[in-house]
This record gives C-alpha cells, sequence and structure tokens, in this order.
C-alpha cells in the first residue's frame, strides 16, 4: 500500500503491520488512512493464517488524532442520516478492530492523542516507549470523547482513571499509563522496535489454535463489558457538537498548536 495515502500496510508471513505515514502531521488521522484500515480489516476477517497485527506511527509520534486541518470527517452531501452515519466511520473500525481474528498490537512512541489514543485502547496489547505523551483532548475542544472511547477506556484502566483522564484532558505520561495497566509494557530509550519484537515472539510461540481462541473469548469479553453498548449514540453527539461556535473557534486555535509542535 502507497504511503501516498498515509499508511502502509506491510504483510510478513504470519503477521501484518499497519503504519501510519504522516511524520510530518504527527501521523493525524484523516478519510483516507481510516479507509486503508477499514479495508485491511475486512481483508483480515477471512484471513486466519495471519496472526497478529501490529499498528504503529513513522517518524517521533504514534498519533496526533484527527487531522482538524484536512478533518478527518469530509464534508458529505446528503440527508441527516447519511451524515449521521458518515460521522460514525471511525467508530465502525475501532469495532472492527476488535472483531478480526488476530491478536493486535499497538507499538507507540512520542504523541498518542485523541482519536489515536483510541485506537490503541481497542487493541489487545500496547507497547509504549518511555517518552509517550498520552491526551484525551476533545472535552477541551468543546467536543464529548465520542468513538465509543470513554467506555472504552473505562473498560480497559477502570472508570476513575478514565473519568480523570478524559475529563481533566490532562497529558499522561509512560509510569502512570504502565500503572493503571493500559501499557503493557514500556521500553526504555531506543528500545520500542526491540521490546515490541520480543512480545511479537512470544505471541507466535503460542499455538495458532489456543491463541485464537483465546482472542475470540477476551474480545467477546470486553464487548460484553459495562457501557461498551452506550456507543450508538456518538455520531448524534459529534454531529451536534461540530455546530458550535465553541468548537470551531476552540478547534482553530488547537489546531495551530499542533502544527507548531510538529515543526
Amino acid at each position: 500500500m502507497s504511503a501516498d495515502q498515509g499508511i502502509t500496510v506491510e504483510y510478513e508471513e504470519q503477521l501484518v503491520r499497519l503504519v501510519l505515514n504522516r511524520p510530518k502531521q504527527l501521523n493525524a488521522l484523516n478519510d483516507d488512512i481510516r479507509r486503508v484500515f477499514a479495508t485491511t480489516l475486512n481483508e483480515l476477517m477471512e484471513r486466519p493464517d495471519i496472526r497478529l497485527l501490529v499498528i504503529s506511527g513513522e517518524g517521533k509520534s504514534f498519533c496526533s488524532g484527527a487531522d482538524l486541518k484536512t478533518t478527518s470527517y469530509p464534508k458529505v452531501e446528503g440527508d441527516w442520516s447519511t451524515r449521521r452515519n458518515r460521522t460514525a466511520t471511525w467508530q465502525r473500525v475501532l469495532e472492527q478492530l476488535e472483531r478480526i481474528p488476530q491478536v493486535t498490537v499497538a507499538s507507540m512512541r512520542g504523541h498518542v492523542i485523541g482519536g489515536g489514543a483510541l485506537l490503541a485502547t481497542a487493541c489487545d496489547f500496547r507497547v509504549i516507549s518511555d517518552n509517550v505523551v498520552f491526551r484525551i483532548p476533545e472535552l477541551a475542544l468543546g467536543i464529548p470523547n465520542v468513538w465509543n472511547g470513554t467506555p472504552l477506556l473505562a473498560r480497559e484502566v477502570g472508570l476513575p482513571t478514565a473519568r480523570d483522564w478524559v475529563m481533566t484532558t490532562r497529558n499522561v505520561f509512560a509510569d502512570e499509563l504502565k500503572q493503571s495497566g493500559w501499557a503493557q509494557r514500556v521500553a526504555v530509550d531506543d528500545s520500542l522496535e526491540a521490546l515490541t519484537g520480543e512480545l511479537l515472539k512470544e505471541l507466535l510461540d503460542v499455538p495458532a489454535a489456543a491463541l485464537a481462541m483465546t482472542r475470540s473469548m477476551t474480545s467477546a469479553l470486553g464487548r460484553s463489558a459495562a457501557g461498551m453498548s452506550l456507543g450508538w449514540a456518538d455520531a448524534d453527539l459529534q454531529q451536534w457538537a461540530l455546530t458550535e461556535d465553541e468548537y470551531k473557534e476552540t478547534v482553530r486555535s488547537y489546531a495551530r498548536h499542533i502544527t507548531d509542535k510538529s515543526r
């Protein structure tokens, strides 16, 4: 897959790598990336020979969230029903990510922000470098945390911690991410690739059928967790929030800030 779409897809025997490839934009998510994700995940549903999916980011950061300059929700002509369906596209990607038969691993350094943080939260394993800065900034932008993000975070780290991270919009660093259980492994210095490789080897050493069945079981348990069924209204919340003047002004300021940090 061409990096011109902002993401590369690399097949390596029993695993596939999805690499966010917009380093100048800190790998901000856009609709081209979303389409590649959706297509690849649909293909993986029919590829039980592929055992692992690894998601990472090119450059100094994993992902700075949605690209607020080009917007990850291109303007859609049509009625309310069409626009509502379009707004939920990334949420459907996260749901599909949890249903594929492959074990999923997010390998991250630098900024892990907004939609990028939720993308990682939907994975089975999260390996981070010790320079990771995690943040859920949506409330500071005047919009609710959507993509079913708050129930997803609460499932992984507990409601009190999820409430803290979402409501304060503060930066969360590697030590807290490891202590909370959000990150299973933390790499020091420049050892992220090596530590991720160790985890992949451990997973591939497990018999394929036993690993696949356990992946299916834990995924089903995750989907049945309290609150995970509440995301049906997220598209409506986001459509409403995006029309507000408060959001429009705040997001312009935030986009300028992100641009300055990426230089």
